[in-house]
């Protein structure tokens, strides 16, 4: 079972895992990490080089998502304009993206240095201890983050239904997903906690 995160030793934040919660980190961070680098293809024939490169092509407009959970990591900038929308998409989701895929990115090197191997490679260990520095640690919330968002979303949750995932057969695939959802959301409470007890 992981422990809460907690401030370590010279600063930082520290909290350790059980090996198959390393495994199953990875797994749900790898999936995200799929998914927010899962952008179009560009069109071919695109003769205007400076502005692909800037987003400002008109072959280069995101559509907008059919995936719910995308939809989601990625909502509409405007609500009933549908110009506005895809113009702030346009304009926003290519860089929102790379900072999504860069956190979570960024988490799966923490969880692999702190395993003492590099990246792609896996090392047997009952427990392991994994260390974040500020910048570090503000990865790992916010892919926390969006690691729940996409969860809730799959799911279906909503606010007070609590009752519902607890009144299911334990042998219910939803009910284990919601169980990990709920431990991504004690991990991001005890780390929201651990930084805001540093701030002055």
């Amino acid at each position: 079972m992981s422990t809460a995160f907690r401030r370590a030793r010279g600063g930082g934040v520290t909290a350790s895992f059980h090996t198959a919660e390393v495994e199953l980190l990875r797994s749900l961070v790898g999936q995200l990490l799929e998914l927010v680098r899962d952008t179009p293809e560009q069109k071919e024939g695109d003769d205007d080089g400076w502005a692909a490169a800037l987003g400002l092509a008109d072959d280069d407009t995101p559509k907008r998502p059919t995936d719910p959970v995308v939809l989601r990591l990625f909502p509409d900038g405007y609500q009933g304009d549908d110009e506005a929308a895809s113009d702030f998409r346009r304009f926003t989701e290519r860089g929102l993206r790379e900072a999504k895929a860069g956190m979570a990115a960024t988490v799966l090197a923490s969880l692999a240095t702190a395993e003492g191997v590099d990246p792609g490679e896996r090392k047997s260990r009952e427990k392991t201890r994994v260390e974040l520095n500020a910048e570090e640690a503000d990865a790992w919330l916010r892919t926390l983050t969006d690691l729940r968002l996409a969860l809730g979303t799959r799911l279906g949750v909503s606010e007070d239904d609590e009752d519902q995932w607890l009144s299911l057969p334990e042998d219910d695939p939803r009910r284990h997903i919601h169980d990990v959802y709920d431990w991504l959301g004690w991990l991001q409470e005890t780390l929201v906690r651990t930084l805001s007890a540093g701030l002055p």
